[in-house]
């Protein structure tokens, strides 16, 4: 007997079910699907300006992402191995947006955080709140 496992987003799930497997497991009702921008604090320090153009600049995509699913799709088909009509899909049910980490945001990934730490993932407690970067200041 062959098994074929996928652990996966939207788009990896989407495009296991166009093969005929299933899925055993998913995060659902684990934590949200959200993404974070990543940078180290010090260059977020001293690169402000650039770091806000930046995060407007990925606001402007995005919104027209949103609204063109289907370029995006065509686009990106080829780089990430996934047929477009799929890749479509998948970015049609995605949320688009980019803001600033709010106080749901900063509780869950605080409640990962010391998740992480209970199994001995991260050596000490840490605080999320004090890794958040707040634009503009």
């Amino acid at each position: 007997m062959t098994t074929t496992r996928w652990a996966s987003r939207r788009v990896a799930r989407r495009a296991a079910a166009s093969t005929g497997a299933r899925t055993l497991v998913n995060g659902e009702g684990l934590a949200p699907n959200r993404q974070f921008y990543l940078s180290r604090r010090d260059f977020a320090d001293q690169n402000r300006k650039a770091v806000d153009a930046l995060i407007e600049a990925v606001g402007e995509i995005d919104a027209w992402a949103k609204d063109n699913t289907d370029a995006v799709a065509t686009e990106l088909a080829p780089s990430v191995g996934i047929p477009a009509p799929i890749l479509a899909v998948a970015l049609r049910r995605q949320s688009y947006g980019v803001a600033p980490l709010d106080a749901a945001a900063i509780a869950d990934q605080q409640r990962v955080a010391d998740t992480f730490h209970k199994l001995k993932l991260l050596p000490k407690p840490i605080t999320v709140s004090d890794a958040v970067w707040k634009p503009g200041s």
